[in-house]
């Protein structure tokens, strides 16, 4: 009974990644003299997120992803920022 529970958590885990919905919004090489940076925008269900490579070719040496936030209302200072929108 165990084994079943296991297999079923297991099974809805990687069927929820497979629905995700990406989408590319923007794509931008950034380079220097000694380094070469992938920007990427993109929309992961409805939120807005920036994803960097940097290094050579398509993997790259290292990978970084961060969540855009924003504030609703400027003047609310005492407000946390909320997840922006795509």
């Amino acid at each position: 009974m165990k084994k079943l529970l296991g297999i079923v958590v297991i099974g809805l885990l990687f069927c929820n990644i497979s629905l995700a919905e990406i989408t590319l919004i923007e794509e931008k090489l950034v380079k220097g003299k000694d380094y070469k940076n992938w920007i990427s925008t993109v929309c992961i269900d409805g939120y807005k997120f920036v994803f960097m490579r940097s290094g050579g070719g398509q993997t790259g040496r290292s990978q970084s992803i961060v969540q855009f936030f924003e504030r609703e209302d400027e003047k609310a200072d005492m407000q946390p920022p909320e997840p922006a929108r795509c």
